[in-house]
């Protein structure tokens, strides 16, 4: 295994599998905007490199809350998702929409 100097990354090191928790509370009133503008996010990441899964689901108790599981198949997808243009398009509808999610990231622990 390599060994990480301070302040380097050693990329053979991140080769593991991320997942990704959004959670997205959008506005009163504006759930089926907010709704359009993750969906239009998820029909341009299903095709990125390394993207797993991109899964879009709405609470049952809270109506308008979403939340979205991400799995990619290592951090470099993560990154190239994160800075796509997609996710550029994606940031302006939620400035807009005046939302700020959530996120977590993820490890997957194997069985």
């Amino acid at each position: 295994m390599g060994r990480l100097r301070r302040g380097s990354l050693d990329r053979s090191l991140v080769t593991a599998a991320t997942g990704v928790l959004s959670t997205l509370v959008c506005p009163p009133g504006r759930r089926d905007e907010t709704l359009a503008a993750i969906q239009a996010l998820q029909a341009a990441s299903v095709s990125e490199p390394g993207t797993m899964l991109f899964a879009i689901h709405e609470h049952r108790d809270e109506p308008g809350t979403f939340s979205v599981f991400e799995h990619y198949e290592d951090d470099d997808a993560v990154q190239a998702h994160r800075f796509s243009p997609a996710m550029d398009s994606f940031r302006t509808a939620l400035t807009e929409l005046g939302i700020r999610p959530t996120l977590v990231f993820l490890t997957p622990i194997e069985p």
